[in-house]
């Protein structure tokens, strides 16, 4: 397997979007391939009666709803298929790999947090199955306006799987099994949409009437108010908020909390570990203050294997790892992220980003 290295691709603001896709797709053509050959042959093996006109339907229909709802985005994802020299169809598996229909994943356990305290943080884990980690890349996108820079956490190939923006907003995501899930637009591309809009409100209204294809819960972030929403097809409901002057913490890992939505989840396939997971959050979350005690809890390894941060499979559990995660002060712009665990990972890396904010309002 191809280790990319966890690298920064940078998107000059000069640059248009297909450009900006074509050069991504350029640089990474053999790992993008290879991941995407994984994720097709993982979602085969999840489902032997997938068959590849079944994929193909699939992905045709998913990419029509994607041009509706974000032609901009979209392209870039086109870039990216003709820098790589890719089938379009290849980067739509690669990018909504858990998100084809009737596909039980059950090997996506992020835990996702927001504490506003001294300052206002949030981030996440990114736990993935184990093939996708050495695949994972920043995405740094600049702009002429502070407003408009964003650092997004991804895979090589994807637009985005969470990211932070100049405004000192977060959208970040974990995976719940719930049903009726239908063709709907590439949930890497709403996390892109969702980081262009220039207010809450606007972001808060983009999500909840989007065409989504299954669950996901999404952690909407700013320094004065934070909110988690679990949305799949026909139902987008908020399970928690919290807004200045009020101080606390948000927390989420990957089972349903609204009333509504549990009547929606597949018990059966839930991560193994969600709620081990979110009682370990439960239990610490109080003693989170600054930036580095949030790092630390993203990374505690507290009832190691079913932890916050699990980096190694055991045989034990589902067959995700810890492939990494995502950390930003919101006020001030300060950004990590990282890849593998910085404890008993060799191959581990960190990145350190400081967006220049938008101080407006």
């Amino acid at each position: 397997m191809i280790d990319v290295g966890f690298p920064i691709i940078t998107y000059p603001a000069s640059s248009s979007i297909r450009e900006r896709g074509r050069l991504h797709g350029e640089t990474f053509q053999a790992a993008i391939a290879e991941l995407a050959a994984i994720r097709r042959d993982l979602m085969v093996q999840k489902n032997p009666g997938l068959s590849k006109s079944k994929i193909s339907s699939l992905a045709t229909e998913q990419w029509a709803e994607t041009l509706c709802y974000d032609s901009v985005t979209a392209d870039e994802i086109a870039g990216i298929a003709e820098g790589a020299k890719l089938p379009l169809e290849e980067l739509i598996v690669l990018n909504n790999y858990t998100d084809f229909r009737d596909i039980a994943v059950p090997d996506q356990g992020c835990s996702v947090l927001y504490v506003n305290e001294k300052h206002p943080i949030a981030g996440q884990t990114w736990d993935m199955h184990s093939s996708a980690k050495n695949y994972v890349c920043c995405i740094q996108i600049e702009a002429e306006q502070p407003a408009d820079q964003q650092v997004i956490f991804s895979l090589v190939g994807c637009v985005g799987l969470m990211g932070f923006n100049g405004l000192g907003n977060m959208v970040g995501v974990n995976n719940i099994n719930t049903s009726g899930a239908r063709p709907g637009v590439i949930w890497p591309v709403l996390i892109r949409r969702l980081l262009n809009r220039d207010s809450f409100g606007l972001m808060r209204e983009m999500l909840t009437s989007a065409p989504v294809t299954s669950g996901h819960s999404y952690l909407l972030a700013s320094p004065a108010e934070a909110e988690f929403w679990e949305v799949m097809p026909d139902l987008a409901e908020k399970i928690s908020r919290i807004a200045l002057p009020e101080r606390g913490h948000l927390i989420h890992t990957n089972h349903c909390l609204g009333k509504k939505a549990k009547l929606r989840e597949l018990a059966g396939v839930q991560s193994s570990t969600t709620h081990v997971r979110y009682g370990l959050l439960e239990k610490k979350i109080d003693q989170v203050q600054s930036f580095t005690d949030a790092f630390e809890l993203l990374n505690d390894h507290d009832n190691y294997p079913q932890s916050i941060c699990s980096n190694y499979q055991t045989g034990a559990q589902d067959p995700s790892v810890t492939c990494g995660g995502a950390l930003g002060d919101l006020s001030s712009g300060k950004i990590t992220m990282w890849r593998g665990d910085e404890m008993y990972d060799a191959n581990f890396v960190r990145h350190d980003f400081n967006l220049e904010m938008d101080r407006r309002g």
